[in-house]
């Protein structure tokens, strides 16, 4: 015989699955969270990173900054006084009674040349010697990381960014290049990218980061997509969802400054190149920082999205106070296309992320604009427009009717219609002399006429 469950037990069931569909939801937003700040870092390499364009792009940047230009100053005229005998080429210019000074004069216009090299990187020339060599060497990294091409097409075996040229610049600039030219090794100027005992692993790198730049977004989609529909209550999983988007927008910030500061106390020692090497991790991933600034105002606009439609009496009021505006559903539109237009304008980059992005903050407010729309309208069918609402828009229709209406009227003349009046001005005009006798007449005898 079996018992049949009481409505104690049937309680008991029922809230321990709700805990569990609750604990199912923020399971699934976990793992939301973590592919989504996966997904970020992904596209920006895939967009940034790894495209050529992007990359090549930034070069003016890089160099409009103060301490990454004279970075490269730097180790431009430091490369070139390593390469050659500079003092020994200074001597060979001064006269006998002067060649003790060579050493000197050497030192000298070293330390003039930084400021010299420093001054020339301003000017479009060696901007675009700077983008040329960037954009060469990117072209190398990604051909060999796509297995395009082989370690063997570089040089040595090396994947390596040629500054040479800026080399020659520099003693061109110091009036020494004709008596160096020649002597300069190839290796001067080179900065070393990618050395041959490391393509395996960073091949393997590139074609993952370029799958995960397409399958992360769809998966994290699909992960907060299964939470709302596990949940209890779907108002609160979105509101889960939006949490989870805020904290992983704050998350990226951080973990992205700490990367950065990772990389650069790892690989630079002097404080001088250090402040170089930050802003240029800077530059480099302000797309990225960019991204997760959009998703912490998604969060925030996800967060306050939910909240409106929930039962605090605060959002009660607000649906009250908005459900004559949603009757029609053109200022709900007109409203997210301001918003759509917006972060079209700030926008540096329109890819196939950001257009994603945008296309996601669209669906979301067209999606809340319909559920506001009909829990409003069910609350309060009869709301009446608040009053300072109703003048402020009778006001507008009321200037925009005068103004349509005096801009459609044929202008009126600035002269007296009123024969009286135009008699009352000729007798003035006349007793103060502006009119003669005869033209006072004639003038009288027309507006007598009606002319």
């Amino acid at each position: 015989m079996t018992e049949t469950p009481t409505s104690e037990g049937a309680a008991t069931q029922a809230k321990g699955q709700s805990r569990g569909r609750t604990a199912a939801m923020w399971a699934l937003l976990v793992v939301a969270g973590l592919l989504l700040l996966l997904t970020s870092f992904a596209i920006w390499v895939n967009r940034v990173a790894l495209n050529t364009d992007a990359f090549t792009a930034t070069s003016s940047e890089l160099l409009a900054d103060d301490a990454i230009r004279g970075a490269v100053a730097t180790r431009a005229v430091d490369q070139l006084y390593e390469a050659v005998d500079v003092q020994a080429e200074v001597e060979d210019q001064l006269p006998d009674d002067l060649k003790s000074l060579s050493g000197p004069a050497a030192a000298g216009l070293r330390q003039l040349s930084y400021e010299v090299v420093d001054r020339a990187l301003e000017q479009p020339r060696l901007q675009s010697l700077f983008a040329t060599a960037i954009e060469q060497a990117h072209k190398t990294l990604v051909n060999v990381l796509s297995g395009g091409g082989t370690v063997t097409d570089t040089s040595g075996g090396i994947v390596s960014l040629d500054l040479s040229q800026i080399v020659l610049e520099a003693a061109d600039r110091i009036g020494i290049r004709s008596q160096v030219e020649d002597k300069l090794p190839e290796s001067v100027g080179k900065v070393e990218i990618l050395r041959s005992d490391q393509l395996n692993t960073a091949q393997n790198g590139f074609e993952l980061l370029k799958t995960l730049a397409w399958v992360l977004p769809f998966l994290t989609l699909v992960a907060i997509g299964l939470a709302v529909w596990v949940a209890k209550d779907r108002r609160r999983a979105v509101r889960g969802a939006g949490i989870v988007i805020l904290v992983i927008g704050i998350l990226g910030l951080i973990a992205s400054r700490l990367t950065g500061t990772y990389l650069v106390d790892s690989l630079v020692a002097d404080t001088e190149t250090r402040t170089a090497a930050e802003n240029t991790w800077s530059i480099l991933t302000d797309a990225l920082r960019s991204a997760f600034r959009s998703l912490t105002l998604l969060g925030i606009l996800i967060i306050v999205a939910a909240a409106l439609a929930g039962p605090a009496r605060w959002a009660l009021g607000a649906r009250k106070w908005l459900a004559p505006a949603l009757r029609n559903r053109l200022w709900g539109y007109l409203a997210l296309t301001a918003v759509v237009l917006i972060l079209l304008a700030a926008s540096a980059t329109l890819d196939f992320a950001r257009f994603v992005f945008i296309l996601l903050v669209l669906l979301l407010g067209a999606a809340f604009i319909e559920t506001m729309r009909t829990k409003a309208l069910h609350e309060f069918p009869d709301a009446a427009m608040p009053a300072f609402v109703g003048e402020t828009r009778e006001r507008i229709g009321a200037w925009w009717g005068q103004a349509r209406d005096a801009i459609s009227a044929p202008r009126q003349t600035a002269e007296p219609t009123d024969v009286a009046s135009r008699l009352a001005n000729l007798a003035e005009l006349h007793a103060r002399g502006e009119l003669s006798d005869e033209e006072y007449a004639a003038a009288k005898a027309k507006v007598l006429a009606g002319s």
